[in-house]
This record gives structure tokens, sequence and C-alpha cells, in this order.
């Protein structure tokens, strides 16, 4: 009988939360539901999901973003300092990464590559002193390029490097963005 109960509660535990969580996401989306979607439902990924935002003139909170990335990218807004803002969007940026796969994870990574990357002209000088003088590790620069090649838009892909290394960047490999660009073209001859 106690095996029976602790079952049931364990059952009642799961609907509630499986409730609360759609009633957040419903309360979080509702701004942004249309009549269409309220028409028809749909897992609340695909509705949530962007359009892909490589447009330098979104700002840093236009893209529905995950939940998970939601705490990180809420301090961006209205902060002033390059430093700070490299952090957020660093950490931001490696987050969506490795979550790619999902499509609304893709579209924030993409969103905040193209951000940071706008803002890197800034952030140099301020990061380069905060580190001795030396620039350390960017992987914005290598992950957004590395998702770019992934979506098979190679130009795009080695002007991210370029741009990386016209700031000074390195990405610690053997070969740096140099060798990047070149894999990069070999792929871009392959796929024709």
């Amino acid at each position: 009988m106690t095996i029976q109960l602790f079952i049931l509660v364990v059952l009642a535990a799961i609907v509630v939360v499986i409730f609360m969580n759609r009633k957040k996401q419903q309360s979080s989306s509702e701004g942004e539901a249309s009549t269409e979607k309220s028409e028809q439902p749909e897992p609340a990924q695909e509705q949530e999901t962007p359009e892909p935002l490589p447009k330098a003139e979104q700002t840093p909170g236009s893209p529905a973003i995950p939940e998970a990335l939601e705490e990180i990218a809420e301090p961006l807004d209205g902060e002033k300092d390059p430093l700070v803002r490299h952090k957020i969007l660093s950490q931001l940026t490696e987050k969506a990464y490795k979550h790619r796969k999902d499509d609304e994870y893709r579209d924030a990574c993409i969103h905040y590559s193209v951000v940071h990357i706008q803002e890197f002209s800034d952030i140099k000088e301020p990061l380069k002193e905060a580190n001795g003088g030396n620039l350390p590790q960017v992987m914005t620069f290598q992950n957004y390029a590395n998702l770019l090649l992934e979506q098979e838009r190679f130009d795009e892909s080695v002007k991210v490097c370029e741009q990386a290394l016209e700031f000074g960047l390195d990405d610690k490999t053997q070969t740096g963005f140099e060798g990047r660009i070149k894999r990069i073209r070999s792929k871009q001859k392959k796929a024709g």
C-alpha cells in the first residue's frame, strides 16, 4: 500500500511540474502569441522559435531566447561596461552554442554572436588591458564560424575568421584562424 501511495505522490508531483512549466511558457509567450498559434497549439519550442537573427539592427533583447539563457541575458539590457558586456555575451554564446542543435538555441547563438562581434571593437582594448596586455581566446568567433560552417554559409564563416584575425585574436589551435579559413574553403570546394 505504501508503494502505491508513493507512486501516486510522484505522479501527482510530475503532473504539477508539467502544468507549472506549461503555465510559465504560456505566460512568457502571451505577448508574442498570434491568433493562429492559439488556434493551432504547437509544442512550446516551435511557438517561440524566432527567425534567424544575423541582422545588425537588432538589440540584445530582441530574440525569443530559451528560458535557460534568460537569466544570463537579463543584465545585458542597460549594461554599458564593455568588459561586463563581453562576459555576458561570452556566456550566452558559449551556452547557446553547446545546444545549437535546438533551433531556439541556434538562433540565440547567432544573434548574440553577431552582437558580440559587432561590439568587439569597443571591448578589445579594455579586455586586453584587463588581461595583462594580451587578448584571451574569445570562443564566440570560432564557435560562430563553426555554426555558420555547419549551415554551409562558407563565405560568412570565413568573414568571421577574418574579423578575428583583424582583432588580433588566436583560436589556440596549431594553425589558428588562418588554418580554419583554409579548412572552410576546402569544405566549400567539396560542397560544390
